[in-house]
């Protein structure tokens, strides 16, 4: 029996599927109302909308399954379901599983069950990808006309457009429909290179020297111009597309930092911090798009730090850090970055033992401002030197904060008194004078 294809850019359209968190959920009103519709418009007994998951089906709405077959379904073996075989564009039509090969010998079509006819139509997400599949089945071999396959057609848009009204995960600040026209925007974005790489310095406060530069990404937007993060990263969380993002970034920092180690007079040792988000953290494959990165560049493990932020730890314990563990063993440093803006901070500190902390912008901007700001900002850096850390200072605007930072043994800082992020291009020009 063969098996069901993976789909083109599968880690991405995985990605895309969990970003609704539907999986899992209650019953909804609307998409029961629309499988109804769909087993009385093509006279079957059954109908079904389904959600494909890596390895498994979920039957997210389902009418009159149970009755034919014997017993409630929540969830099928992917690779034992006919709509793993749905694809976008076209609907899936198996008038008998028993000539079909790809079907005859499913469990559902050789036991009690006995299904034979199944007809499928691909339930497409905002970014283009596919989520699962509206579908009707029944136990006699039965033909599937024009005007059936044109229904099914027809419905299935209206499913994806009731998931995108149900999304849980609205962290964009748009509603359902505004995120699947600016996410096909982005996408778009993403595949035409406007998506770019920035690197702000990190500077030694004793000599002045570049050690290290944090991957920055904006969004050369043709319309409005250059964007920050703020402007689309919430968006690119929402709808997926963080993941194929990021990756980019990795490769493309890797590949410039690598570059400047090679050709930059002084560069030699230079690292880079990339952010990894927690969307890309719940991929299994990260620390071998990682190990990818390293590879395809000729980066040293070594001159890497992935960035994190409480944010993207706050996810399944275990699995993050298996996660992190396997993203060590390549040699590659973490960062926890924000230190001390979060209630778990310090207890991240102690599990994830990361071998940079970076001291959040707050604590450096209410440096001086009173005695208790003072008392904070050096205990945060005192705590994370006695437990071995490198400490880098965000957000360094003045020279009184520099040398304030540098009393309290402070090594490493990065802001605007020493540059703003820039691209790859601009980046190398001088930097200020040792602050001793």
């Amino acid at each position: 029996m063969p098996a069901a294809p993976l789909h083109l850019r599968e880690a991405e359209r995985l990605a895309s599927l969990r970003s609704y968190q539907v999986l899992d959920t209650a019953a909804d009103a609307a998409l029961d109302a629309l499988t109804a519709a769909a087993a009385r418009a093509l006279d079957a007994p059954a109908a079904v909308i389904c959600l494909l998951d890596r390895d498994r089906l979920w039957f997210k709405s389902v009418v009159g399954l149970s009755a034919l077959v014997g017993y409630e379904h929540h969830q099928v073996p992917r690779e034992l379901s006919f709509a793993g075989h749905v694809v976008p564009g076209q609907v899936l039509v198996v008038p008998d599983a028993t000539a079909d090969p790809r079907f005859a010998g499913l469990p559902m079509v050789t036991g009690p069950e006995h299904l034979r006819a199944y007809a499928g139509a691909p339930v497409v997400g905002r970014d283009g990808l596919l989520l699962g599949a509206l579908g009707v089945l029944d136990r006699s071999p039965r033909e599937f006309d024009a005007d059936a396959v044109q229904l099914l057609l027809d419905l299935a848009p209206t499913v994806a457009e009731v998931l995108e009204l149900r999304r849980t995960d609205a962290a964009a600040g748009l509603s359902g429909r505004e995120v699947l026209t600016e996410s096909r925007r982005l996408r778009a974005g993403i595949e035409a290179g406007e998506l770019v790489v920035h690197y702000q310095p990190v500077v030694d406060l004793t000599t002045g020297r570049r050690v290290g530069v944090e991957a920055l990404v904006r969004w050369d937007h043709p319309d409005r111009g250059l964007l920050p993060p703020d402007a689309f990263m919430p968006l690119a969380e929402a709808s997926g597309l963080v993941v194929p993002l990021g990756r980019r970034v990795l490769v493309q920092a890797c590949a410039q930092v690598a570059r400047w180690r090679r050709e930059v007079p002084g560069a030699g040792d230079l690292r880079v911090a990339v952010n990894v988000s927690g969307r890309q953290l719940s991929e299994p494959d990260v620390h071998e798009v990682v190990a990818e990165a390293l590879t395809l560049s000729g980066l040293p493990p070594q001159a890497l730090l992935v960035e994190l932020t409480e944010t993207c730890l706050a996810g399944p314990g275990v699995e993050v850090d298996i996660t992190l563990q396997r993203i060590r063993s390549l040699g590659v440093h973490l960062s926890l970055d924000d230190f001390g803006t979060g209630y778990a901070s310090f207890a991240y500190l102690q599990r994830f033992q990361p071998d940079t902390v970076k001291i959040d912008r707050c604590f450096v901007a209410a440096l001086g401002r009173s005695e208790r700001d003072d008392l904070l900002t050096r205990s945060l850096v005192e705590l994370a030197l006695r437990l071995g850390c490198d400490v880098v200072a965000e957000g360094v605007e003045r020279r009184e904060q520099a040398v304030a930072l540098t009393r309290l043994g402070v090594r490493h800082a990065q802001g605007l008194l020493f540059s703003a992020a820039r691209s790859g291009g601009d980046l190398y020009e001088p930097v200020p004078p040792a602050l001793t």
